[in-house]
């Protein structure tokens, strides 16, 4: 029973029924205005035609949609008009209208908007039967009526859909982890060797759909009254999203070191006392990656990986001092360089310090609230 309720709920709060019940209403107010709009009753369709063509999760995008369709009506149906006067109803006025719409629909302002172009000047070409001046302004008309709906309808229950964002960071924050776990156990001496080091492409689909979430998110909170109240949250998804960005792709470098081998060694080809020490501090950083939001005003976790990345700098000093290879030693430089720097994406600046140098990493008291 719990489960079925839940399944509901997910269902009744789904932003696509949210949608759905708001292009209905704004179609249905439309059509019942048009049909009092006199003169223009045969084509009063074209106004819940634009409440639906209109329609957006974000009111800015339904104003920006408005603009640039409507935009396209007109040009298009310039065209129309102008193939009428020229070449008069016919097989070269069609191809006239099409062929010149199609070239303007190419001007990049018009967006996804573009198709409008030809589409309005074969309407106003056959349909408007030596009205063409009239059958343009009712189809422009009516449709930014429809248009005008949807952004009112829109505007008195925005959406915000702070949810959504929040899956999809939540999705890429896991997926982080689990390779940088995955990435540490393929590396270290004590885990078999047959362990396959994970697919570096395999962050890029929870990426892609934490940075569309998040934009739509920004684009939700723009004209939007819940968004002034709540600006703190999205703010906060933003920021949480920049630093996951930034780490995964610094997590990808990591991973890039290991398969390109520069200077002849991979990481996976390290000598042991490196591989070790590098190992904890990638578990480490998949620790901090799981706990850390750029909110937080606690080290948590933060200063432990702080102290695993400077010990794997004293291991690599201790592999210097004992006449190691040069190309080992450039190899490990770089991983503590992406580790260091994936540890400062998720460390928010003014809130939280982290250490100046390996030696004070490792001399810092161990804070309880480290751990």
């Amino acid at each position: 029973m719990r489960t079925d309720r839940g399944t509901v709920r997910r269902l009744l709060r789904h932003p696509r029924l949210d949608m759905a019940v708001k292009a209905a209403i704004a179609a249905t107010v439309a059509w019942l205005i048009a049909l009092q709009v006199p003169g223009v009753r045969e084509y009063a369709f074209y106004a819940p035609f634009g409440a639906v063509a209109t329609t957006y999760s974000a009111v800015v995008q339904s104003v920006s949609a408005t603009v640039r369709t409507v935009a396209a009506i007109l040009l298009g149906a310039a065209v129309g008009v102008l193939a009428n006067l020229l070449l008069g109803p016919g097989v070269a006025a069609i191809a006239l209208v099409v062929g010149l719409g199609m070239l303007l629909a190419g001007a990049p302002w018009l967006g996804d908007s573009r198709s409008y172009v030809p589409v309005a000047g074969m309407f106003v070409l056959l349909i408007g039967h030596g009205q063409e001046l009239g059958y343009a302004a009712s189809y422009a008309g009516l449709f930014l009526l429809g248009a005008a709906c949807t952004v009112v309808v829109s505007a008195i229950r925005p959406a915000l859909p702070l949810e959504r964002a929040d899956r999809a960071l939540a999705a890429l924050r896991a997926a982080c982890v689990e390779q940088l776990d995955a990435l540490a156990v393929a590396i270290d001496p004590a885990a078999d060797d047959d362990v396959d080091v994970p697919a570096r492409d395999l962050l890029s689909a929870p990426l892609a759909r934490a940075q569309a979430e998040v934009d739509e998110l920004r684009q939700a909170a723009r004209a939007n009254r819940r968004a002034r109240r709540r600006s703190d949250a999205v703010t906060r998804r933003t920021d949480d999203f920049r630093a996951l960005q930034r780490a995964v792709l610094l997590v990808d470098d990591l991973q890039a070191i290991g398969e390109d081998a520069p200077w002849g060694t991979s990481m996976r080809g390290l000598p042991d006392e490196l591989r070790g020490p590098m190992a904890d501090a990638l578990r480490e950083l998949a620790a901090t990656t799981a706990d850390a939001a750029t909110a937080d005003t606690e080290p948590g976790r933060r200063r432990s990986a702080d102290r695993a990345v400077a010990a794997l700098v004293a291991a690599l000093h201790r592999y210097g001092a004992d006449g190691g290879s040069d190309a080992v030693g450039l190899v490990v430089s770089s991983v503590v360089t992406t580790l260091r720097r994936s540890l400062s994406a998720l460390t928010p600046a003014d809130h939280i310090r982290l250490s100046s140098s390996p030696a004070e990493a490792l001399d810092a008291d161990d804070d309880p609230r480290d751990r």
